[in-house]
C-alpha cells in the first residue's frame, strides 16, 4: 500500500511539473513568438565603446518588440567609410559588417555629406557631444589664447611664423590636417571666419578667399596619418607636429596636452543616430531602433557618455554647412591653391578710348581693376602688361607692374601703373605676340601652390602684327610646362573675339567672357572671377 501510494504521488507530481513548464514555454511563446530580431548598429569609433555599453545594459532588459525577442548589436566602422559606401552607388560592402538599420555618426557634417534622398528617415538626433578643439603643447596654448587667436588667423600662422605671438624658434604652426570630421570641421570654421557666412555656404566655399585659406591650413603641413598619430607627435619631444583639431574628449585622453578653442564659431562632433530607411530594414528593426535611440538619450545613459568625457546631446543637431560646401573644402584640402596669381595684360589701343556710360572703356577697366584688388587676399599676386601698338619702341606691350605677391608695397606699385595708363593713338594692336610674351613670363616666374593665369582683356583683338591665330596656338603649345600650369581667362568687350583665343582659353583650363559693354556690373564680376578663383 505504501509503495503504490509514493507511486501515485509520482506520477501527480510529474504531470505537475509537465503542466507548468508547458504552461511557461507557452508564455515565452507569446511573447516572442515571431522569433529574435536583431538591430544592427554601425557607430563610429570615437563613440562605438560607451554604445556598445549602453547596448549591453538595453539588451539586458530583454526588450519584446512587435512579438519577437529585441537584440542590438553593434559595430565600428569610421563614418568616412560609410558615407562612402553609401554615396558610391555600388551595392554594399560585406567587409563593414552588416548593413546598418542604425548609425551613429561622429557628426552632423558626416550626416549631410551621405545626404542621400529616401536613405535616412526623420531627422537624426545627437546622443553625445563634444566641442571641436586644437589639442596643443601648453606653452603654445597660453600664447594663441594671449593673442585671441581666431580660426581665421591659422591658416596665416601655418605659413608664416609663431614668433609673432613670442615664441621664437618654433617656426610656423605646424598644425597637421590628418583626414576625418576634427579636420573638417576645423576647415569650414576658417572659411566661414574669412567669408562671413556660418555655416559656411557653397558659394562661399568656392570663393578664392574661403580656397586660399582653407589652403593655407593643408600647404606644407605636416604629415599624420590619423589623429591618433598626429597627437602622439605632439607630445614627442622636438615636436614635428604642434596642433591638430580634435574633439575635446579626445584630448582629455592624452595627459600632457592642452585644449585651445579658437575664437569664432564652436564646430561640435554631435553624433547623430540616423534612422536607415531601405530595402535591408524592416519595420520591427525600425521600431527597435527608434527605442534604442530614445533609450540612448536617457539621463541614465548620459552617465556612460559623461564618464568617457563626453558633453550631454543638444536637444537638436547642429546645422552644418550643405553637401557642396563639404565637398569643396575637402577637396580643397586634398589639393590646396594658395590663391590666384596673375598677370592681367590690358588693352590700350585707340578703342579703348570710347565713352561707356560715364567714363571711357579703358577707366573702366582700371576701376575694375583696383577694385578687385582690394578684395584680393595678401597671398595673392597681380601684375600688370599694358598692349597695344609700339608701346616700347619696337614692343608692342611694357610692363606697368612686374606681377609679385600682393604687398602693400605690391598693391601701391599697380595702383599708380594703372594711373598712368591712356588710350594709345593706334586703333591696331600686338594682343597675340603680347600674349606669347606674357605667358612665357607666367610660366618662367611660376608660384608653386597657386592657381597661375594670364588675364587678356580687350576690345578687340585688332591685331595686325606678323603672328597668326595659328601661330599664337603654336606658341603658347611650345610654352606649356605640364609641372607649370597657367591658364588663360579672356575677357572680351564689345570686340568679336577670336576662335583662337577661345580655344586657348578651353585648352587651359581657363574663362572666355564676351560682353557688349563695360559699363555693366557683370564687367566686374568677370573680373573679380578671373582674379579670384582658383
Amino acid at each position: 500500500m505504501v509503495a503504490v501510494a509514493l507511486l501515485a504521488a509520482i506520477v501527480v507530481g510529474w504531470f505537475q511539473l509537465r503542466d507548468r513548464a508547458a504552461d511557461q514555454d507557452s508564455a515565452a511563446a507569446a511573447e516572442c513568438v515571431e522569433g529574435p530580431a536583431t538591430l544592427h548598429v554601425i557607430a563610429d569609433p570615437s563613440i562605438a565603446a560607451q554604445v556598445r555599453l549602453v547596448a549591453d545594459s538595453y539588451n539586458a532588459t530583454r526588450p519584446k518588440i512587435r512579438d519577437h525577442c529585441a537584440e542590438v548589436a553593434v559595430a565600428a566602422q569610421p563614418s568616412s567609410a560609410i558615407v562612402a559606401a553609401f554615396t558610391s552607388g555600388k551595392p554594399w560592402d560585406p567587409a563593414l559588417g552588416p548593413q546598418p538599420a542604425l548609425w551613429i555618426a561622429d557628426s552632423t557634417r558626416s550626416i549631410e555629406s551621405m545626404r542621400v534622398p529616401g536613405l535616412i528617415e526623420g531627422t537624426p538626433v545627437p546622443v553625445a557631444a563634444s566641442p571641436v578643439v586644437l589639442a596643443v603643447p601648453e606653452e603654445l596654448r597660453s600664447a594663441l589664447e594671449q593673442a585671441e587667436t581666431s580660426w581665421a588667423d591659422l591658416p596665416r600662422l601655418q605659413q608664416g611664423s609663431l614668433s609673432e605671438l613670442g615664441l621664437s624658434g618654433w617656426g610656423g604652426l605646424r598644425m597637421a590636417v590628418p583626414p576625418g570630421d576634427a579636420t573638417l570641421a576645423a576647415a569650414t570654421a576658417v572659411g566661414s571666419a574669412v567669408s562671413g557666412t556660418d555655416p559656411l555656404s557653397a558659394d562661399a566655399a568656392r570663393s578664392g578667399q574661403v580656397v586660399a585659406a582653407v589652403s593655407g591650413l593643408a600647404v606644407d603641413a605636416p604629415q599624420a596619418s590619423d589623429t591618433t598619430a598626429a597627437l602622439t607627435a605632439i607630445a614627442a619631444r622636438n615636436a614635428p607636429v604642434h596642433a591638430v583639431a580634435v574633439t575635446e574628449q579626445q584630448v582629455k585622453a592624452q595627459p600632457g596636452l592642452a585644449v585651445f578653442r579658437p575664437a569664432g564659431s564652436a564646430p561640435t562632433a554631435d553624433y547623430p543616430a540616423a534612422l536607415m530607411s531601405g530595402a535591408w530594414v524592416d519595420k520591427t528593426q525600425n521600431l527597435i531602433a527608434g527605442r534604442f535611440t530614445d533609450y540612448l538619450r536617457k539621463p541614465e545613459q548620459a552617465q556612460a557618455f559623461a564618464a568617457a568625457g563626453f558633453a550631454s546631446a543638444p536637444q537638436a543637431p547642429n546645422v552644418a554647412p550643405a553637401r557642396g560646401a563639404l565637398d569643396k573644402v575637402r577637396t580643397t584640402l586634398a589639393n590646396p591653391v594658395l590663391g590666384v596669381r596673375s598677370t592681367v595684360l590690358v588693352d590700350v589701343s585707340a578703342s579703348m578710348g570710347t565713352t561707356e556710360g560715364a567714363a571711357t572703356r579703358l577707366a573702366n577697366v582700371i576701376a575694375a581693376l583696383n577694385s578687385t584688388m582690394t578684395v584680393m587676399p595678401p597671398e595673392f599676386g597681380l601684375g600688370v602688361w599694358a598692349f597695344g601698338k609700339n608701346l616700347d619702341r619696337t614692343s608692342p606691350y611694357e610692363v606697368a607692374a612686374a606681377t609679385a605677391t600682393l604687398t602693400d608695397d605690391q598693391r601701391t606699385k599697380i595702383a599708380t601703373a594703372l594711373g598712368t595708363l591712356r588710350p594709345s593713338e593706334s586703333r591696331s594692336d600686338g594682343a597675340y605676340p603680347s600674349l606669347i610674351a606674357a605667358y612665357k613670363s607666367a610660366v618662367s616666374g611660376y608660384a608653386p601652390s597657386r592657381t597661375n593665369s594670364v588675364l587678356l582683356i580687350t576690345d578687340g583683338p585688332d591685331d595686325d602684327s606678323t603672328v597668326t591665330g595659328p601661330q599664337l596656338a603654336a606658341g603658347i603649345t611650345a610654352a606649356v610646362d605640364p609641372t607649370r600650369p597657367v591658364r588663360i581667362d579672356v575677357i572680351v568687350l564689345g570686340g568679336n573675339g577670336t576662335q583662337t583665343l577661345q580655344a586657348l582659353a578651353r585648352e587651359t583650363g581657363g574663362s572666355y567672357t564676351r560682353l557688349t559693354t563695360s559699363n555693366d556690373l557683370g564687367f566686374g564680376s568677370a573680373v573679380v572671377k578671373a582674379l579670384t578663383t582658383p
